[in-house]
């Protein structure tokens, strides 16, 4: 079988053979690790038998990336390598457990972060500088790019920070950090005392785009069908605690929104009206699922994000354009933002009431601009001397 040469970007896997040698090791990982040639990071350590791997720590998706949000293997064991996995799902928090940490010489972490802070690896490895510290085991990242740049930070700091899985510590949600440097940060920040590695990658530089680094790719979830799809999860995302549809389970998850009681031209041109040059907003009809079909898509109305220029684009900016004109045109009938079970992690992915306060009060969130620019700025000086790229 031809392996694939690689490109830009090269993972320090040679380093981490060299450090893991003749050890015995937990893995946090998935099959978002692939190697320089192709291969999983998973498959390679197990079959070249690098060190001896004692157990898996299963997160959201699977070790396989095959599971849809929320659903993980409750079969103990993964199938192609017969390494146990131990699910986080079982235990309290779903922290790492300490007592298991306990039993290895050091854990290692590589998945793929999306460079959005309400995505779940990454605050899984944050629980894992934790327990890691609290073990006493050495724990070893193998450091990825962030997909959407590392140049680039947008929105609000948490101002009400509890650890969660939609929120790992105080950074904004556009952070521009790749998850080494958040370990570091997190871990000299909040003087965790963690015995941690970062192994570097050769050659990336943090105006890279995932597409030009060079790297393979493979969907961390079912949703997530390209590295761009991380640029749209970005523009939608806090609004997975209201009713809308963001087109998950359509060949266009997270770069849709819509509802059965839209109307896609009114929604359109409310949002073309505000002239941005680098996004366009297309009418659209998608069967799609949404907060109260669970499962099952239905017949939405509404409008595919389209963006015309990355480098320019502001995520957050729009974002909080979009809740804008749903405010206008649908609140409170239609779109209901603060809607039902998801309320409560839709506060946890936000870190701060006072978006839904503004909405709730029929106000515009575009107040928040200013604010959360603000934050931005800050926090670009705040990681300064944690950055190692």
């Amino acid at each position: 079988m031809k392996k694939w040469i690689g490109g830009a970007v090269k993972l320090a896997e040679e380093s981490l053979r060299e450090k893991i040698r003749g050890k015995k090791i937990a893995l946090m990982i998935n099959a978002t690790a692939i190697m320089g040639d192709g291969r999983l990071l998973l498959d390679v350590i197990v079959e070249e038998k690098w060190a001896d791997v004692a157990f898996i720590l299963g997160m959201e998706h699977g070790v396989r990336c095959n599971f849809q949000p929320g659903e993980h293997d409750e079969a103990g064991i993964d199938e192609k390598t017969g390494i146990p996995v131990i699910s986080l799902y079982d235990f309290p928090e779903r922290r790492p457990p300490v007592s298991y940490l306990s039993q290895v010489d050091a854990v290692v972490y590589c998945t793929q972060d999306s460079g959005v802070r309400h995505w779940t690896f990454t605050p899984w490895m944050i629980y894992l500088v934790d327990a890691a510290a609290q073990a006493g085991c050495e724990m070893i990242v193998l450091d990825r790019p962030n997909p959407i740049r590392g140049d680039i930070v947008e929105g609000n700091i948490p101002d009400a920070y509890v650890p969660n899985l939609l929120c790992g510590f105080d950074y904004p949600l556009r952070h521009g950090m790749t998850v080494g440097e958040l370990a570091y940060m997190y871990n000299e920040e909040k003087g965790i005392g963690a015995k941690l590695t970062v192994l570097k990658m050769e050659g990336w530089k943090r105006d890279m785009w995932y597409d030009e680094t060079g790297l393979l790719w493979l969907p961390p979830t079912p949703n997530m069908p390209t590295p761009d799809s991380f640029l749209y999860f970005c523009t939608v995302g806090l609004m997975q605690g209201s009713n809308i549809s963001f087109g998950r389970m359509s060949t266009t998850p997270y770069q849709f929104i819509g509802l059965p009681a839209f109307s896609s031209e009114e929604l359109a041109t409310e949002l073309n009206s505000r002239d941005f040059d680098d996004v366009y907003f297309v009418p659209k009809f998608n069967m799609a699922t949404t907060v109260d079909s669970q499962k099952t898509p239905l017949p939405c109305n509404g409008v595919l994000i389209t963006i015309r220029n990355r480098d320019s684009f502001r995520a957050v900016r729009t974002q909080l354009h979009i809740m804008d004109a749903l405010q206008k045109l649908y609140a409170p009938d239609k779109w209901i933002f603060d809607f039902k079970v998801a309320r409560f992690w839709a506060r946890k992915r936000l870190g701060t009431d006072e978006l839904h306060s503004i909405i709730e009060r029929g106000e515009s969130p575009l107040a928040l601009l200013d604010k959360w620019e603000a934050d931005a700025i800050a926090f670009e000086e705040r990681r300064r001397k944690y950055l190692l790229y």
